[in-house]
């Protein structure tokens, strides 16, 4: 495989992608310029106006002189402004080094060689849904989930991603799961399942924001770790608040407005039992007794 590398405005590179496709050229590659902004609800992404940035092609077959010609008159470059490298097809493979947590459990992954006690493990293949445990966020809920004892308990899963916040769960015995997330991850957390020898969890495909009501029963435990005002918007669609007997797990906040949703909780008469903030990201526990 070759790249092929020029860089040009942003704006340009919008206007060319479709020019590139249709003269044969499908693989294409390149990282918007973006400003990281806080706001009330956690962090943002603006797009820098007048930016350039590099635009990477990358084809099969050795680029000859004629197809630097081609490239020229396609993007309206000098010759010179091309970079041409051949790149090795394993270097796009990524790896996950082994997360040690705190409470003495590992994440590793299925083609991972270290050895490790079984009965405090979780193998992960993220498949590049959300969730590798690298993020504070899903450390801190694993960190709550992972000291608790779920035998015979349901849990339901908010946003699931990856499914290891279930995976957990069902390693620390809980009888029944049920996952929910706006994308169709059945296939990746049911994978999951099977690394690590639990059974398939239910998984169900919905925009709980969107659709009100979807969740119709309640759970001894819920996960939810997604963001401050998802986090809000979903208690709320779902009428989760309503569920006394129901211990929750709340990630993605930050230490700004973690309150948003702390003062929720404790209006429908929960109380705060637990906090963890690692960084500036905040995870609670909140319950009724």
């Amino acid at each position: 495989m070759y790249e092929i590398t020029v860089r040009l405005p942003t704006k340009k590179i919008e206007r060319i992608i479709p020019h590139l496709y249709q003269k044969g050229y499908y693989h294409t590659f390149y990282e918007v310029p973006l400003d990281v902004v806080t706001d009330a609800n956690g962090y943002a992404f603006v797009e820098k106006k007048n930016e350039t940035t590099d635009l990477n092609i990358y084809i099969n077959d050795f680029v000859e002189a004629k197809e630097r010609r081609k490239l020229v008159e396609l993007l309206d470059i000098n010759e010179s402004s091309l970079v041409v490298k051949e790149v090795n097809e394993q270097n796009y493979q990524q790896t996950f080094d082994d997360i040690f947590l705190e409470n003495g459990w590992v994440i590793t992954t299925p083609n991972s060689m270290n050895h490790y006690d079984i009965t405090r493990r979780i193998v992960l293949d993220s498949q590049g849904n959300f969730g590798t445990g690298y993020h504070e966020t899903t450390r801190d809920c694993l960190h709550f989930i992972l000291n608790q004892d779920f035998r015979g308990l349901s849990v339901a899963d908010i946003g699931a991603g990856s499914g290891v916040l279930s995976i957990a769960a069902a390693l620390k015995g809980a009888r029944t799961i049920d996952t929910y997330d706006i994308q169709p991850v059945e296939r990746e957390i049911h994978y999951q399942c099977e690394l690590n020898g639990v059974k398939p969890v239910n998984v169900f495909h919905s925009d709980l924001i969107k659709n009100n009501n979807v969740i119709n029963k309640e759970y001894d435990w819920v996960f939810l770790n997604i963001g401050t005002q998802e986090n809000r918007d979903i208690l709320n669609a779902q009428r989760l608040l309503t569920c006394k007997n129901t211990t929750f797990i709340l990630s993605g906040m930050l230490e700004w407005n973690f309150q948003l949703v702390e003062s929720i909780f404790i209006e429908a008469g929960f109380k705060l039992k637990e906090k963890k903030q690692s960084n500036e990201w905040v995870t609670c526990l909140f319950k009724t007794k």
